[in-house]
């Protein structure tokens, strides 16, 4: 199978092979004509008009027909379509007009053709004068397609179960050869770079899978398949075997079984964080993968903005009585932080400044993420860390002034780790339980950041506990309320005293408090854990491999404080993992929001938490004062200010508590 390899540039040119044959001339001409190829080929893979300007006879004409004029317009627009220009199957000869050069083989995305170039010589150069459709060589065929052999249509019904009901779902039909065989309107190679065609079809260890409504077809040439349907986290997933041939074509039925019905004990799922996908692929995505919520995010990468399109500033009209989608906004810069605004009635803009990879070089860094945050809170809205701690610059000044509702504990890589995903980096969980011992109240929320086809929609999500009627207002109530917990795929639940997540508890000093956390799985789990205050209070292994977990114990507290339950096992779940990350994928783990324990009616505080803090206002004063990029110094000096007013906040705590 031919699968594009997951990367962020589509353009290349492939010059592996380069066969040469003569008729008649020296060997110097045809290397000549070689150079002029080459350098013909990079100039159509990276878009350079000024070369290929050099390299067009003035009669030339495209495959298309198009002149000199239109061809090198096309170039200079960025229109024609991205792929890779391969030369290594194609043959270089002289005839009586010049030379020939074929087969050349263009592979774009959605596209493989092969092309003739021609060319003369004029004033002792080589210039194109004609480029001409030809023939694929064999070699360069992608393999068995579902259009190279005869079909016959399957008839597919998914059904829940239970209730019967027809349910969309993941799917996987292979042969006895384990080729992957498309459902009706999929393809079967899907791209798999950065933006590339988002969504409908995903890529996952090795394996393609399809999203498909609960009534669906697959065109299929005689031979047994093996149909493997997969449903979120909390289905179990489904086989079926069976035969076409060409006198007797089946009708198949796959029953998908629940383990677990969070909505039904009234936990709601959501994906925080996605990107580049359209509102009706996102809801076919979510009911896919059975998902309560999928945020899709707009966003700006530089020059590029996408899905401001879509935006309505409610939940799409795709949304279902199970599946809501909304469109929000991702505000990014390079060293203040990434942000996500959730249940925006208006776009806050700039949706991105600063940095290249956020902004455009040479931009400004004002305003600061904090005003952008106002301007959410202003409308309603909701504003969360994206992959939380990263980048951290104004991370601890929009905490110290209550500018940030929850954070996304787990996107990429092992949230407990001492390191982040990126090396060098400080830990989810640890930077977290910093900012809450120093009496922060910060929710725990997940998405996946998903942007391209080897990641799975809600493969990392989050659960909210919604008081009533589920809406996407009451999942957002919930988000703010604590009430929530992170997860790759076990269902956790906690409480301390009686009290659920999210509640203040008051507590006398010295008093033992009862807590109970039970987590079920459906993947094997490891561990189970009680974190009171960053301390792991109470522990229970897993040695017996169990599905379900419960851990109780009773807990001391001398001073205000918070306590939370996390669960997790060794190896890793082959979602969210990235080469260009270096991203191993994630654990099977589950991190619950806290209870807050609250002594004599004062807040938690830490010292040495609040001083770690102050270091990072400290480096975010000096980008400021140093480093960024300002209209002019009354900017400078504002945005200075509002950081050293957060750094006061830290240095209070540790006043506060000095003996």
């Amino acid at each position: 199978m031919r699968i594009q390899k997951p990367c962020f540039v589509a353009l290349g040119v492939s010059l592996a092979v380069l066969t040469i044959t003569v008729f008649g001339h020296p060997s110097d001409d045809m290397e000549r004509l070689r150079r002029v190829v080459a350098t013909w080929a990079n100039a159509v893979a990276s878009g350079d008009a000024v070369t290929m300007k050099g390299l067009l006879h003035d009669d030339f004409r495209s495959s298309f027909g198009a002149s000199k004029t239109a061809y090198l317009a096309t170039l200079e627009e960025g229109t024609l379509p991205p792929g890779r220009v391969i030369l290594r199957h194609a043959f270089y000869r002289a005839t009586e007009e010049g030379f020939e050069v074929a087969p050349v083989v263009f592979d774009n995305p959605g596209w493989l053709g092969a092309r003739t170039l021609k060319l003369v010589e004029v004033a002792g150069e080589l210039l194109l004068v004609a480029i001409t459709p030809t023939e694929l060589p064999e070699a360069a065929l992608p393999g068995v397609l579902p259009e190279h052999r005869k079909l016959h249509d399957v008839q597919v019904r998914l059904r829940d179960a239970t209730t019967a009901e027809l349910i969309a779902a993941r799917v996987r039909v292979v042969d006895g050869e384990r080729e992957y065989w498309p459902p009706r309107g999929h393809q079967k190679n899907i791209a798999l770079g950065w933006r590339e065609d988002v969504g409908g079809d995903v890529y996952i260890d090795g394996e393609t899978f399809a999203y498909v409504e609960g009534d669906f077809v697959l065109p299929l040439p005689p031979g047994s398949y093996v149909l493997e349907a997969r449903r979120g986290l909390e289905y179990e997933p489904a086989t079926v075997r069976f035969a076409v041939s060409e006198t007797e074509v089946p009708d198949v039925e796959v029953s998908l079984r629940r383990w677990i019905h969070m909505a039904a004990e009234g936990w709601y799922s959501g994906d925080t964080h996605t990107h580049f996908l359209s509102p009706a692929t996102a809801a076919l995505e979510g009911r896919g993968e059975d998902l309560n919520v999928v945020n899709v995010l707009a966003a700006k990468w530089g020059e590029l903005i996408t899905d401001v399109e879509h935006f309505t500033g409610a939940p799409s009209h795709f949304s279902g009585a199970g599946t809501i989608i909304y469109v929000n906004e991702e505000c990014r810069h390079g060293f203040l932080g990434h942000t996500i605004f959730l249940q925006l009635e208006e776009l806050v803009y700039p949706l991105s400044w600063g940095a290249p990879l956020e902004g455009v070089v040479g931009g400004y860094d004002y305003p600061p993420m904090a005003y952008q945050a106002d301007r959410v809170h202003a409308q309603g809205g909701h504003v969360a860390w994206a992959h939380f701690p990263h980048p951290r610059g104004e991370l601890a000044i929009d905490v110290a002034l209550g500018k940030v509702d929850s954070i996304d504990l787990m996107t990429w890589g092992d949230a407990f780790a001492p390191e982040g995903f990126l090396p060098g980096s400080p830990g989810a969980a640890d930077t977290w339980y910093r900012f809450l011992d120093c009496g922060f109240r910060l929710p725990a929320t997940a998405g996946t950041d998903k942007m391209l086809n080897i990641q799975v929609t809600g493969s990392v999500r989050t659960y909210v506990q919604v008081d009533g009627a589920f809406s996407y207002s009451a999942w957002i109530d919930g988000v703010r309320a604590g009430r929530t917990f992170t997860t790759t795929g076990p269902m956790l639940t906690f409480t301390a005293a009686g009290h659920r997540l999210g509640d203040t508890v008051a507590v006398e000093p010295g008093q033992k408090i009862p807590v109970r956390a039970e987590v079920r799985s459906l993947a094997p789990i490891g561990w189970i854990e009680i974190v009171q205050g960053s301390e792991v209070v109470a522990r229970k292994d897993n040695d017996d491999g169990r599905a379900r977990l419960i851990l109780e114990a009773e807990v001391a507290v001398t001073e205000s404080s918070w306590i939370a339950a996390r669960v997790s096992t060794e190896g890793r779940l082959p979602y969210q993992a990235m080469a260009l990350l270096e991203a191993p994928g994630v654990p099977n783990q589950a991190h619950t929001s806290p209870i807050y324990l609250e002594v004599g009616g004062q807040p938690a505080r830490s010292a040495e938490d609040a001083a770690y803090f102050v270091g990072w206002c400290d480096e975010a004063i000096r980008w400021a004062e140093d480093t960024a990029r300002f209209h002019h110094q009354d900017q400078r000096r504002e945005v200075i200010e509002l950081f050293e007013r957060a750094r006061a906040v830290y240095r209070s705590q540790i006043e506060e508590t000095a003996p």
